[in-house]
């Protein structure tokens, strides 16, 4: 018989499954026995199976006990490893996690939230003696709640050491420890815990029985909204065009109604889900205690929501590896799945399932652009197709792709609009800002609300904002300016701007961009947000503006400033043409060349004449000109264009360059992370102060890099601004260069497969918020595409030919023209294309319709002062004068009305309020009640 010592679930302690070979059983007992009763044979086989039973049977059970004694002594030898009183929680499964290279115990059972506390070890950072001076001010910072009143009476009781004044920070740390375990006791939460294994830090696990009535209990009280079952539709009757018994259908999938959780209809909603759980168990720690508060103290180090092994698992095998090649080769289908177009959502809603709605809108709009970019780079290798039909033919498709741009990106920004409305209605998101995001910031300050002070720091950060973009424009003006010069004086002082300027203006670019992601965030902080999501919408605000600003900038100004702003006069027409062809390259070219290429320089499109009080009149070439002597014709190229091109490739290579750098190196500093504690684990085994256990799934997710901003985990804010400036790139200057449409799609395959490979294995995962959708990165999306009108309108009139060559009468008139015609295009596609689709509508109206056969009115109970028995008997309604009508003032019912009586009853019924109770007569008034 097997024998196995499963892991207990209980308790948060598990150990791995050992098969105990015990070789004794009720079925060979008996065969044996039958044996020995067949003693009537006499054949030479039937005394061998005899003699094999009986000696099978003197087995010694003393061996056996011993043999299983020594199997779960070993097993409790794990099971009590504890040190300095904290359970170690030990896994029933080994796992390795992909790209570590290590095996990693999985201790993620009872794992909903985890708080990570540092403990007091030697040559740790702790500094427990330290005094903390003001300790009921900071205590108060963390366990009073402005949202929920009740949270006072935590300050009332444990915290009288802290009235004298300043305490050590040891003792602060338990006092207030204590306290949160008494509030974790009292929330009805499971815990349990364990060390690292470098014993630094304890790990703290806590969650709700999914199935039990505290969850409940707090899903009902802060009106979490949960989606009603299709069992729940059976007693809806027809209703129009809608079916009746069964919720409405989009693509064969049902699509249920959404409502705040009541106790009272709970067996016609959903089961809650491990999403569901983590946030409804965040709400009542916020509701409880300040996390972030914890954290800024030192006494947490971080928190998460955990990470079930096996849903990590699973995102790995539909998400990450190709469905051809996951049963033969593994990191062969991962490198293979980076080559598919990805897919506008997943199988079952595996992403919002693991990482919420607003992850998931991030996803869902990053894999439809991707396939939009397709569909646009068809165009560019097109154009890269005709580089051998004729000049004409390339300018005109040039004017074609203006316009296929413009449709290209509002086709776009609507599509997913209409999108989103309907992820928003299957997900149960459509209020969802107005329901959960309400919580107030650590950094909150409440009294600067309406002062002048708060008035004057919005000002002054959007000053500042506007005084950054004015530096990056007088620095792009100076490397300008400079490169100028070395060209005009022929390389006399060296040639270092004139070969890398393209170079220094991108680096020049990325460096402001990250200069400014570091002091937006602390405007932003100015500015006193109340909660995270006005806080986040400010900072892509800040970010969005003035980072795109950057960006286009350098593009903006060789497009349609330098050729204004930057002449190049001399005396006469030959001196300023050697001096912006370079006095080599002019001199180099033969008599007919030059006479040709002056002819051509001397046109208004490329030069002016002026009058100087002291030179008299001067020739003066535009800052754009044809490139050399030998390119001087009306079709010809301008310098201005070949910059423009180089530098958007460039930039466009150099961001992409960027963008994969920062994604692959949190994974080598996670890795590397690891193995720094593994070494410090082992050192510290070797002078016996801990016992070094595996490294657990746990452990690997606390030192992984945290979901936030000027994370190495990334942030959704800075996921999205990266693709907001690759997107104005293309929408604005791709008409130079249209093949850059086709490089952009594939560099967004590999881009969306390493942010998906790093949100799965690299980054700590992050709250499963819920979102209404993209929220103000959609207007940065539609602001550009306007943008984009304007600046492809420019290019088109102002940079190419032959629009170029018309007077600048007829260049205002044909740019208002094409860009009112452009305008009219969008406006028509934006009709054409609705926000909502007419599905999401009638599903609306018809969940409307059923939440209100779910739900009914109280019966109103009318005080005797408003019944106004006297006016009604004085109505005439009779259909002659005087005639009147018989009225019953003594009967049960008026009107249709309850009785006094029956009101009463309901209202005495209705004592504990719900979201979808109401109470007249005391509590909180609501205004819905299920049947």
């Amino acid at each position: 018989m097997w024998r196995e010592v499963h892991a207990a679930r209980g308790g948060g302690m598990h150990f791995a499954q050992q098969p105990v070979v015990v070789n004794v059983g009720r079925g060979l007992l008996d065969d044996c026995g039958a044996s020995e009763s067949s003693v009537a044979s006499d054949s030479e086989r039937e005394r061998k199976k005899r003699s094999a039973a009986s000696a099978y049977v003197r087995v010694s059970m003393d061996e056996v006990e011993a043999e299983a004694g020594a199997i779960v002594r070993k097993a409790d030898k794990k099971l009590h490893a504890i040190e300095d009183g904290a359970r170690i929680a030990l896994a029933g499964d080994i796992a390795n996690v992909h790209f570590l290279g290590q095996e990693l115990v999985i201790d993620d059972n009872d794992a909903t939230i985890v708080l990570v506390f540092p403990r007091d070890v030697p040559e740790g950072a702790l500094k427990l003696e330290e005094l903390v001076y003001e300790p009921l001010s900071q205590a108060n910072d963390i366990f009073v709640r402005q949202h929920n009143e009740a949270s006072q009476e935590t300050m009332e009781a444990g915290f009288e050491t802290f009235m004298d004044g300043p305490v050590t920070r040891g003792h602060y740390f338990k006092v207030v420890r204590a306290k949160l375990l008494e509030l974790f006791r009292k929330s009805g939460m499971k815990v349990s815990t364990f060390n690292s294994i470098d014993g630094d830090e304890t790990f703290v696990k806590l969650s709700l029985d999914r199935k039990g009535e505290v969850i409940k209990h707090y899903a009902q009280r802060f009106t979490y909204s949960m989606q009603f079952t299709e069992q729940a539709y059976e007693k809806v009757k027809p209703h129009g065009i809608y079916p009746g018994h069964t919720p409405m259908k989009r693509n064969g999938k049902p699509v249920a109604a959404y409502g705040p959780y009541d106790m009272e209809i709970a067996e016609h909603m959903k089961e809650f889900s491990p999403v569901d759980e983590v946030r409804i168990l965040m709400l009542q720690l916020h509701s409880v205690v300040s996390l972030e508060q914890l954290r800024r103290q030192g006494v947490i180090k971080k928190y998460f929501p955990a990470a079930k092994h096996e849903d990590v698992q699973l995102l790995h095998r539909r998400w990450l590896q190709s469905k051809w090649l996951r049963d033969h080769s593994s990191s062969m289908s991962v490198f293979t799945k980076v080559f598919e177009i990805p897919r506008y959502g997943t199988k079952g809603g595996l992403i919002r399932n693991f990482f919420g709605e607003e992850i998931a809108f991030f996803f869902r709009w990053f894999a439809f652009y991707t396939q939009m970019l397709g569909v646009l780079g068809v165009f560019g290798v097109l154009w890269w197709l005709l580089k051998d039909a004729s000049k004409d033919m390339r300018r005109v498709y040039h004017i074609a792709f203006c316009g296929i741009m413009v449709v290209w990106a509002t086709v776009f920004n609507q599509l997913f609009r209409n999108r989103m409305a309907r992820a928003q209605q299957e997900w149960g998101m459509q209020d969802f800002e107005l329901a959960e995001m309400s919580f107030d910031r650590a950094d909150y300050r409440p009294e600067l609300e309406g002062t002048w002070k708060q008035f004057v720091h919005r000002v002054f950060s959007i000053f500042l904002c506007a005084l950054f973009c004015f530096s990056f424009i007088a620095l792009v003006s100076g490397i300008e300016t400079r490169r100028r010069t070395e060209f005009e004086e022929d390389g006399l002082q060296g040639r270092f701007f004139i070969d890398h300027g393209s170079l220094i203006v991108v680096t020049a670019i990325k460096a402001t961009s990250i200069a400014w992601g570091y002091v937006a965030p602390v405007l932003c902080r100015m500015q006193n947000h109340r909660t995270q999501a006005r806080f986040d919408d400010g900072l892509t605000t800040m970010l969005a503006c003035v980072k795109i600003f950057v960006t286009l900038w350098n593009f903006v100004y060789h497009a349609f400033v330098k050729g204004w702003a930057s002449p190049t006069c001399a005396a006469t027409l030959e001196e300023a043409a050697a001096r912006v062809w370079g006095e080599s390259a002019y001199s180099a070219a033969n008599e007919t060349l030059r006479a040709s290429a002056l002819a051509e320089l001397g046109k208004a499109v490329f030069s002016y004449n002026r009058t100087s009080p002291h030179h008299g009149t001067l020739f003066c070439v535009r800052g754009c000109f044809p490139e050399t002597p030998e390119q001087s014709h009306p079709a010809a190229e301008t310098n201005c264009y070949h910059v423009l091109r180089k530098e958007l490739c460039m930039f466009f290579f150099v961001h992409v360059l960027y963008t994969v750098f920062f994604l692959v190196f949190p994974m080598l500093k996670v890795k590397f992370d690891m193995l720094w504690e593994l070494r410090k684990a082992k050192k510290l085994q070797k002078h016996g102060e801990v016992e070094v256990t595996q490294y657990s799934w746990l452990q690997f997710q606390a030192k992984c890099p945290t979901y936030e901003y000027l994370s190495w985990g990334g942030s959704r804010v800075e996921d999205f601004l990266e693709c907001a400036i690759g997107f104005a790139l293309i929408t604005c200057f791709g008409i130079l260069f249209p093949l850059l449409a086709f490089f952009a799609f594939l560099a967004n395959l590999v881009e969306y497969r390493l942010l998906a490979y790093r949100m799965t294995h690299v980054t700590c995962r992050p709250m499963p918020n819920g979102a209404s959708g993209i929220g103000t990165w959609q207007f940065v999306f539609e602001s550009t595409s306007t943008i984009a009108v304007v600046v492809n309108v420019l290019l088109i009139v102002f940079v190419m030919y032959p629009l170029r060559s018309q007077s600048l009468k007829s260049q205002f008139f044909l740019f208002i023209v094409m860009e009112h015609v452009l305008l009219g295009i969008r406006y028509l596609i934006d009709i054409a294309i609705p926000d909502v689709p007419l599905d999401v509508r009638r599903i609306e109206d018809f969940n409307t319709h059923f939440r209100r056969t779910m739900v009914k009115y109280p019966p109103l109970s009318i005080p005797e002062g408003e019944r106004y028995e006297a006016e009604y008997k004085k109505v005439d309604l009779g259909l002659r004068t005087g005639e009147g009508l018989e009225l019953d003032f003594e009967g049960s019912e008026v009107s249709g009305v309850d009785s006094e009586e029956t009101s009463s009853e309901d209202a005495a019924r209705c004592g504990e309020c719900s979201p979808f109770s109401c109470c007249p007569d005391g509590g909180t008034p609501m205004h819905l009640r299920p049947l």
